[in-house]
């Protein structure tokens, strides 16, 4: 599991599973007052991509899901105030064109299994 927390408050959890034949990482989002998806946790995602965490901090909440991404690609991302942005992930997992109020920031999963990211606005709007 990796947890995300707001100011060491918990905000969401992935949850993750590595098979042991292949080595594969399966993600699946659990957060406060949202029901299981269908799949729970068992989607497949190219071989050629890689699971992170996409966080959107605001000054008042964190919102956090896990996305297959690779360089190049872009993904597309809403706000909970409505902004609409489409990033486009570089080499080293950083987002493009980020001109939001908010902080977004992509963290790769198998770097924090079983330990925590810390997505507190004031936290990250500091570095």
């Amino acid at each position: 599991m990796v947890n995300v927390n707001r100011d060491n408050y918990l905000q969401g959890v992935t949850d993750v599973w590595i098979c042991r034949k292949c080595k594969k990482l399966f993600c699946d989002d659990k957060r406060y007052n949202e029901p299981l998806k269908p799949s729970v946790g068992f989607e497949e995602i190219p071989d050629d991509e890689e699971w992170v965490i996409l966080t959107c901090t605001s000054p008042r909440e964190v919102f956090m899901q896990s996305v297959p991404v690779k360089a190049g690609k872009e993904i597309e991302h809403t706000c909970k105030n409505g902004e609409k942005h489409v990033f486009k992930v570089g080499k080293n997992l950083e987002l493009s064109d980020d001109t939001s109020s908010n902080i977004h920031k992509l963290f790769r999963v198998k770097d924090y299994i079983n330990r925590q990211i810390e997505a507190g606005y004031y936290r990250l709007s500091m570095k």
